[in-house]
């Protein structure tokens, strides 16, 4: 059998909603505003039932509306025009929202109609779970997605291809992120640690494992919405106006049906000896033409188990970690086993690639300390290197991406690579480690 086996998603696929553009999300809990928020909004919202499902999206929709009556004047030279209505739809009620033709269509939905100008929710599956699960405020995210779709009819379609529509929905609710990050927003006050929650969310809300870019309905992977989302938190509005057809989308469909048939995934036992092996194998290969030297194999590369932890200078062991003292990269097989069984392959991967990471900066005569903040997010930069080589790799003595691995890598990142057990920081956020790790998915040699 060939050693070019394609990697893929652990995740189980998510489905799409019929008729707009929220998801059903799994959840990771909740989270509150850290200061006292406003009085509740003075919102109209027809066929409300004036809950407190309703109150928290009408705190939602007074915000958003104050960010772009800031920002259509800003940006587009133009006054902000209000949405015409606003619609809360009990799925199994009796009344019906514009644009659909039964209650039941908006269940576990929310979307914004062209066409009449309104914003609907379903108040009764949706709503109620994102906050749930995931806080207030990915219930304003949800909202401010769909005032993207608003301002785009407002202003212009970016491209004629869906995904482009939609993830340049995303980014603008970036941008309004940023600018309740920054205390803005009179009714959601949040924290850099909010934004690792908004990521998680804005991750899962990915197309189903093997749809392609082109697809109509297709909303993009969750590394795409991810990366659209921080490109508006980062750059703001102007950036977001900007997209088109020219943007780069990771979304792509299975190349073979025995990939599709194992959802691309390598076996446990694979992805332990092949992954550092094939990450490996992008340094020897890559690492001149990066750095312009040679490059020094290592001394080693060794597995171990919870049960036998070694040590580095004295010190045990992380879960994945660089040794400077024995040149060695260490990697824990049972935690490793855990992140494969939580986030997929490519998340286990993710983790041996920032030891490789350390070692580089060691051979590049930089510090490979594994508590230091600039060094993890180099390692992490790095490893996004390796990602994009990997996902344009049709060499068949290397691995190659399947759909869903980048998500898998974010999902570590944000979950295993913020844990004491795989680093000694604790001052990085998950927003910050997923984009160094973009970072040096776009340039690899951006990564210092």
């Amino acid at each position: 059998m060939s050693r070019w086996r394609r990697l893929a998603t652990a995740t189980a696929v998510l489905a799409v909603l019929a008729t707009g553009c929220a998801q059903q999300v799994p959840g990771l809990g909740s989270y509150s505003a850290a200061r006292a928020k406003a009085p509740d909004a003075k919102v109209e919202i027809r066929n409300t039932d004036h809950g407190p499902i309703d109150t928290l999206a009408g705190n939602a929709v007074a915000d958003i509306q104050q960010f772009w009556t800031q920002e259509m004047a800003a940006q587009f030279h133009r006054p902000y025009r209000p949405v015409s209505a606003f619609y809360s739809i009990d799925p199994d009620g009796s009344v019906a929202a514009p644009c659909t033709d039964e209650p039941s269509d908006i269940r576990g939905n929310a979307f914004y109609c062209p066409s009449r100008d309104i914003v609907a929710w379903d108040r009764k599956v949706l709503l109620p779970q994102l906050q749930e699960r995931f806080g207030d405020f990915l219930v304003a995210m949800v909202l401010a997605h769909e005032w993207g779709h608003a301002i785009q009819k407002r202003t212009t379609l970016p491209s004629d291809h869906t995904i482009v529509v939609e993830t340049q929905a995303d980014c603008y609710a970036g941008a309004f992120t940023a600018w309740a990050l920054r205390g803005n927003a009179p009714h959601f006050q949040i924290t850099r640690p909010d934004l690792d929650r908004a990521l998680s969310g804005f991750l899962l809300f990915s197309d189903p494992l093997g749809s392609e870019a082109s697809d109509r309905q297709a909303h993009g992977s969750g590394f795409d919405r991810v990366s659209a989302f921080q490109d508006g938190y980062e750059q703001g509005v102007p950036f977001c106006a900007k997209f088109n057809d020219d943007r780069t989308f990771t979304q792509t469909g299975f190349l073979s049906q025995d990939d599709q048939n194992q959802q691309g995934n390598l076996p446990l036992d694979q992805t332990l000896d092949q992954g550092p092996k094939d990450v490996d194998a992008y340094w020897q290969a890559s690492y001149q033409k990066l750095y312009g030297q040679s490059w020094k194999p290592l001394a080693g590369v060794k597995p171990f188990t919870d049960a036998d932890r070694p040590q580095c200078d004295g010190q045990p062991m992380l879960d994945a970690q660089y040794c400077a003292a024995d040149d060695t990269i260490y990697y824990d097989t049972d935690a490793l086993s855990k992140v494969y069984k939580h986030n997929g392959d490519f998340g286990a991967i993710s983790l041996v690639g920032i030891a490789y990471g350390q070692a580089v900066r060691e051979r590049r005569g930089e510090s490979a300390s594994t508590d230091s903040q600039s060094t993890l997010l180099s390692a992490i930069c790095s490893t996004g290197g390796y990602a994009r080589d990997s996902f344009g790799q049709r060499d068949p003595a290397r691995l190659t991406l399947s759909p869903g691995d980048l998500d898998e890598a974010i999902r570590a990142l944000l979950d295993a690579a913020g844990s004491s057990e795989f680093t000694n920081v604790h001052t990085t956020t998950g927003f910050d480690r997923v984009q160094a790790f973009r970072d040096g998915f776009n340039n690899a040699k951006s990564c210092k």
